[in-house]
């Protein structure tokens, strides 16, 4: 399996000369004693946990798969002494209080480190990033007694956890759901249904498996707002084995060593977690978080094959450069000199790189809106959450599929080859696109709710952010180009909002096209923030020319090959809903 190697020059240049996270996460007093040395420390081990404990055991996890017999989980060799590692090294509670065991740091290092536990295996950061954030929820929404009886097993890493909702006959509509919770004379609850395509419904990695269901209680009404949310432990207080079970595990086009699960919950005691009747707002801040987990899945698998193809093209010989031959000493040139071999690893990088950026700004927006002392403060970025969260989700797993995919054909029938490592990145960064909302559903989801939420505040504010951006710029050209990208976002924007005031359809038709044209507006945004802190670092010395000069390369190339594609988009979007929709049923009929 070709090797990782984090990238960790990257990540803190995004943490400290973009974001100023050291800055930022001081005017929130809840971590003390946290500065740079810490946290460069932090992540100098995380990349090499992810290099050097948890890639070595990717491909063969992929071979392997996990197994299910007699209802129990095995997963594959290698993946049980990587979790070892995992908890020995304190990252199972790497942002959990100290109080519940954990080493209380904040979630942006969270998420750095989550970026590259991905890019080195994408099933085995998933058990891990679920654990967390099952975490997360009991701190957040259980009772005292559930916070009790179950944080500290989470942040040590004895127990597990998964967000049970998606069922065989629903996913998006969870208004469908039919497994239900019926009360117990105790105060408990008999949670009766069943479950698929649960992340980690079971496994041999750690002793209890904490679920989060959701389910309806018995006698409340239909749909969503009808849905309650329980804690169905796997192994009950006494020890005991609780009524539910792994009863098939899914056979996937990629991700192997996670174990999907299809679940059976005959009479299963819970708890409820929260207000009954309240499961899915309560949800939804797992959902949130999970979101964010899966964005990172696009960025981490286009790095991971970034750093496989870019390595090839620079020693496959294959053919002469088109302006003559590079290197007459040799018998053929490297494919490196090719221009659309070139436009393949710029569009990557020039991604990647981007993406980091969005992906860790949100990271400690989400400190910021938890934790800052000033309540405007943490309202703004919770409103930058709101809007984007979904948004960049979608971006980020649609871009970094492609970016992969483009990495592919970089190593032309190389890559199609199982033991070069990029197919595999492919097939398993492909379901980041469908897992935690399908990306056409969380186009609608940004037209109809978050742009317009609270009169468009949030969205008014991130246009003005962009076009600030766009008159500081450290490269004029880039700003002019920044200009013209915001005033054919603001018109789409507008255009999409009145034409479905008139047609509802309009907004599934342009859904995607305007999210991808949002997206890469957002990333050229990015670069114009990346080129700003890297001309400020430059000129303080803090980073060479050589790095600057980088930054303005990938930044030209996104500007002048990547976002020109938002302009085709917006052309399809005025293409309106009917050449969707005037096809008959029977032209969709099979055979």
């Amino acid at each position: 399996m070709p090797a990782y190697r984090a990238p960790l020059d990257e990540i803190r240049f995004v943490l400290h000369e973009l974001l100023g996270v050291e800055q930022a996460l001081a005017e929130t007093g809840a971590f003390p004693g946290l500065d740079r040395a810490l946290l460069d420390q932090v992540l100098q081990e995380a990349g090499r946990l992810a290099g050097e404990v948890v890639r070595p055991i990717n491909r063969d996890a992929d071979e392997e798969g996990c197994r299910l017999e007699n209802g129990r989980v095995t997963t594959p060799a290698g993946v049980r002494e990587a979790y070892r590692a995992w908890v020995a090294g304190g990252w199972s509670g790497l942002t959990a209080e100290a109080a519940d065991g954990g080493q209380g740091l904040p979630e942006v290092v969270a998420f750095a480190v989550n970026e590259m536990v991905t890019a080195a295996s994408m099933g085995f950061a998933d058990y891990v990033g679920l654990f967390a954030m099952v975490y997360r929820m009991v701190k957040r929404h259980g009772a005292a007694e559930q916070q009790q009886r179950y944080l500290a097993g989470l942040a040590d890493g004895r127990f597990g956890g998964t967000m049970m909702m998606t069922e065989p006959h629903c996913g998006t509509d969870v208004g469908l759901i039919k497994t239900r919770g019926v009360p117990a004379d105790d105060g408990s609850w008999r949670v009766h249904g069943t479950k698929i395509f649960i992340s980690g419904g079971d496994h041999d990695l750690t002793g209890n498996i904490v679920h989060l269901v959701l389910a309806r209680a018995e006698g409340d009404p239909a749909g969503s707002r009808g849905l309650s949310l329980f804690l169905v432990p796997k192994l009950l207080p006494d020890g005991s084995r609780n009524a539910l079970a792994a009863v098939s595990l899914e056979h996937k086009m990629g991700y192997a060593a996670s174990a999907t699960c299809q679940m059976a919950l005959d009479g299963a005691t819970g708890w409820l977690v929260g207000e009954q009747k309240r499961g899915l707002m309560v949800l939804f801040d797992m959902m949130n978080a999970a979101r964010l987990m899966v964005a990172s899945q696009g960025l981490a698998t286009a790095d991971a094959a970034w750093q496989i193809a870019a390595p090839y093209a620079a020693e496959r010989l294959q053919g002469r450069s088109p302006r003559g031959p590079a290197y007459p000493d040799r018998p053929a040139d490297p494919i490196l000199c090719h221009p659309d071999v070139r436009r393949m690893l710029l569009a990557t990088r020039s991604f990647v790189e981007a993406a980091r950026a969005t992906y860790l700004w949100l990271g400690l927006e989400v400190d910021l809106a938890e934790r800052h002392p000033d309540a405007v403060r943490r309202a703004e970025a919770a409103e930058w959450l709101s809007l984007l969260t979904a948004a960049v989700k979608a971006v980020l797993s649609d871009l970094g599929s492609a970016a992969t995919n483009d990495c592919l054909q970089v190593l032309g029938g190389h890559g199609y080859i199982r033991a070069n490592g990029v197919e595999q990145l492919w097939r398993d960064g492909r379901i980041a696109m469908i897992q935690e909302g399908a990306n056409g559903m969380l186009a609608l989801d940004l037209i109809r709710r978050q742009i317009p939420a609270h009169e468009g505040r949030a969205w008014r504010r991130l246009l003005a952010a962009m076009a600030e951006s766009a008159k500081e710029a450290a490269a004029p050209e880039l700003g002019t180009a920044m200009q013209a990208a915001l005033i054919r976002l603001k018109t789409a924007s507008d255009w999409l909002q009145a034409r479905i005031a008139q047609d509802a359809a309009e907004a599934g038709a342009a859904g995607v096209d305007f999210q991808r044209l949002f997206g890469l507006t957002l990333l050229g945004w990015q670069w114009l923030r990346l080129t700003e802190a890297s001309a400020r670092a430059t000129a303080a010395g803090r980073v060479g020319a050589a790095f600057h000069a980088e930054k303005l390369a990938s930044a030209r190339f996104w500007f002048a090959r990547v976002l020109p594609l938002a302009e085709g988009h917006w052309a399809a979007m005025q293409a309106g809903a009917a050449p969707l929709m005037e096809p008959g049923e029977d032209y969709f009929a099979a055979g």
